[in-house]
């Protein structure tokens, strides 16, 4: 069962109370990482392919636009707090990028893979990235994080995990998706919980 984001966060808010859900934050200097108390499951890592420093250069978080906006900002601030990529952009940053070096004729569209393949000949190598979260009902939710190349349409990255909002999610469900993805970046294993 599918929900929009404006009910799952309507959800969240019910069920936190005063807690509170998708709010960026800065890597915690002690770390390196984001400060959370949860890992990512044993079983979180589904694809792990080599980060490659060409992807530096541009991050487009790729959210659903139907979302809420508190949804896509978190991802793109969190993106932006981690200081892996030379720049961090939106769909709107994204084709407005497209409109500023004149490149309408050459590229169809950034809402699928093949627009986004024609870009990547256009500007070089960067890196799609794609959250997406589900309620699965009562106080359960999933959320996986994907990484993706324009230029082979492979994914170089999944992490799924699956947590219960009893305080907000940040701290079981996004912050942890999110550390994984930065070792990732950093080339250095995923940590997770350990195998039972």
């Amino acid at each position: 069962m599918k929900l929009h984001l404006p009910v799952i966060l309507m959800l969240a808010v019910f069920a936190t109370g005063c807690s509170t859900t998708l709010k960026p934050r800065t890597l915690d200097p002690a770390t390196g990482k984001f400060s959370t108390t949860s890992k990512l499951s044993a079983d979180a890592v589904k694809v792990n392919k080599p980060f490659e420093e060409k992807y530096k250069t541009l991050a487009y978080v790729k959210t659903d636009e139907s979302k809420a906006k508190e949804y896509n900002n978190f991802f793109v601030e969190t993106l932006k707090n981690m200081g892996v990529f030379t720049k961090v952009v939106t769909k709107e940053e994204l084709e407005a990028l497209v409109l500023e070096r004149k490149l309408t004729d050459k590229v169809s569209n950034i809402s699928d893979l093949i627009g986004l393949n024609q870009l990547s000949k256009q500007i070089g190598p960067f890196l799609i990235v794609q959250p997406y979260v589900e309620w699965k009902g009562g106080y359960n939710f999933f959320a996986h994080l994907k990484a993706i190349d324009p230029e082979t349409g492979g994914t170089l990255l999944l992490l799924e995990q699956n947590a219960f909002n009893w305080a907000g999610l940040d701290d079981p469900l996004f912050f942890p998706l999110m550390n994984g993805f930065l070792e990732w970046t950093k080339g250095k294993p995923i940590s997770t919980e350990s195998k039972q």
